[in-house]
């Protein structure tokens, strides 16, 4: 056969290709498409124009590492809320855009080499049992509709859904649970940097909009006091952040480590109870509170435990029948929980007895984002969005009915029952102490939850989303080759 790679012009190669007529007419797209961006939208289309290409490298990233979008959506767990108050847009929304990346690159992407059998565990199987009911909720009647669901139901079981199985999938080495755990640590101490902020040099031109402006004044400023709130969406969310990374900094300088990563445990440990302690929320005492008794009665020292309840009850004592402290307005806050007629908790109480009476013919809720802020926003003018919820598990009986809150409740019960077991038949080393202080965190936050709605809280819930699987990979050596978990 004759060969006419000789007498056929050579492909044109870097940068020729520009000076070819497609090249000259790719450039003129690209100027026209910035110039009308640039026209339409100003400084945010330039801004959109930069970050194309930053996009473009990140999916080709992504791409090859999926686990870096798992990254990046905690990353954003922290940073959402914050972000919205200086830049307007759906920030909430890239960590569901992540998540779905990261599950569209291992299923498409050959090269990702995973073993589909890590998915054979009984805490995915749950959390797929509980995203079916929450899909279920679509035809509920009394819901605001798929709209409204779709919003509500990310924080609910969606983004627990996701994270989950891909944490089982992609992060199984001991390296990603260090990562994981100083990128938390990072990011908290960043929140608390920010904090103290605004507690000494006070908030600036966007916190100040959101705080009056938008209306959370009356909810973060206490007799002439801020109540601290970092970059977090309030400062219940960052209270309750500050006190689970307070609890797992405590647990691990209990662990067999050296000296100085002990030290930086501790100093950490003290420095996120500051931030706790500024935020002024009452409620996610009880995150150190339970942590610090299931920590206990893992270590099985009774005890310290014994001990621990006396302390508990001294300093309930103090709180409430003395004065003590009573010029430190954490304290006095702290106080004012133990009234017996402390208006807040009457309200609460009243506000159960109308979803009560709401609920009795509806066993499986009113459905999922007719309750409070994505009610408020689809139906302003209905009963679950004029309630308010409060408590975590009052939200999910109200959208989804006590069917819906007898289920979560058992996904919740034998999530800690079982991971429980797991830890005590543990040897004693820096993966139980891991083990340990992830399990103490997520126990502080499913009974902070009682309260407030820890547990739908971002970032406390996407960290507690990974810290579930984490656990479980934690015990998986101390386990038989038959057990599913």
């Amino acid at each position: 056969m004759k060969n006419y790679s000789n007498i056929l012009p050579p492909t044109p190669k870097g940068s020729e290709r520009i000076e070819t007529g497609m090249g000259i007419l790719a450039i003129l797209l690209i100027i026209g498409i910035s110039y009308a961006l640039i026209k339409l939208l100003g400084l945010p289309g330039g801004l959109l124009l930069l970050a194309i290409p930053i996009g473009f490298l990140f999916l080709s990233l992504l791409w090859r590492k999926p686990k870096l979008g798992v990254w990046a959506a905690l990353i954003m767990a922290f940073l959402s809320s914050g972000l919205t108050r200086y830049v307007a847009g759906p920030w909430g929304l890239s960590i569901d855009i992540l998540l779905v990346l990261c599950w569209l690159f291992v299923l498409l992407n050959n090269q990702i080499k995973v073993k589909w059998k890590h998915l054979k565990q009984d805490v995915i199987l749950l959390t797929l049992l509980w995203m079916l009911y929450l899909v279920f909720q679509i035809v509920n009647p009394s819901g605001n509709g798929i709209v409204a669901w779709f919003y509500a139901m990310r924080g609910i079981g969606f983004y627990q859904f996701l994270t989950i199985p891909l944490v089982f999938l992609l992060f199984r080495k001991t390296k990603d649970i260090k990562q994981f755990l100083s990128l938390i640590l990072i990011l908290s101490a960043l929140g608390t940097i920010w904090g103290f902020k605004q507690q000494v040099l006070g908030i600036d031109a966007a916190e100040y909009h959101w705080l009056y402006a938008e209306n959370h004044h009356e909810e973060h400023i206490l007799h002439g006091v801020l109540r601290v709130f970092s970059y977090y969406s309030d400062a219940g969310a960052f209270g309750a952040s500050q006190a689970m990374m307070a609890l797992v900094c405590a647990v691990l300088f209990m662990g067999p480590f050296k000296k100085t990563t002990k030290i930086k445990y501790l100093l950490l440990g003290l420095f996120f109870f500051l931030g706790f302690a500024i935020s002024g929320t009452r409620g996610a005492l009880m995150v150190p509170l339970a942590g610090g008794i299931a920590y206990l009665i893992l270590i099985k020292n009774f005890k310290i435990l014994a001990g621990g309840f006396g302390a508990i009850i001294i300093v309930f004592c103090i709180l409430k029948y003395t004065f003590l402290f009573q010029g430190v307005e954490q304290v006095r806050r702290m106080r004012s929980a133990l009234d017996p007629n402390n208006k807040s908790l009457s309200v609460r109480l009243d506000n159960q007895k109308i979803f009560g009476r709401y609920l009795a013919n509806k066993p499986v809720g009113g459905g999922v984002g007719t309750a409070g802020f994505w009610g408020a926003r689809f139906n302003p003018d209905s009963l679950m969005a004029n309630t308010a919820t409060d408590s975590w598990y009052v939200k999910i009986w109200a959208e989804t009915g006590i069917v819906g809150l007898t289920l979560h409740l058992i996904i919740l019960a034998y999530i800690l029952g079982k991971a429980g077991h797991r830890i005590t038949v543990m040897d004693n080393n820096k993966k139980k102490s891991y083990a340990m202080a992830f399990y103490a965190a997520i126990v502080g936050i499913i009974f902070a939850s009682y309260g407030n709605q820890v547990l739908g809280q971002m970032p406390t819930g996407p960290i507690v989303n990974m810290m579930i699987p984490f656990v479980f990979l934690l015990t998986r050596s101390t386990i038989t080759t038959t057990d599913k978990g």
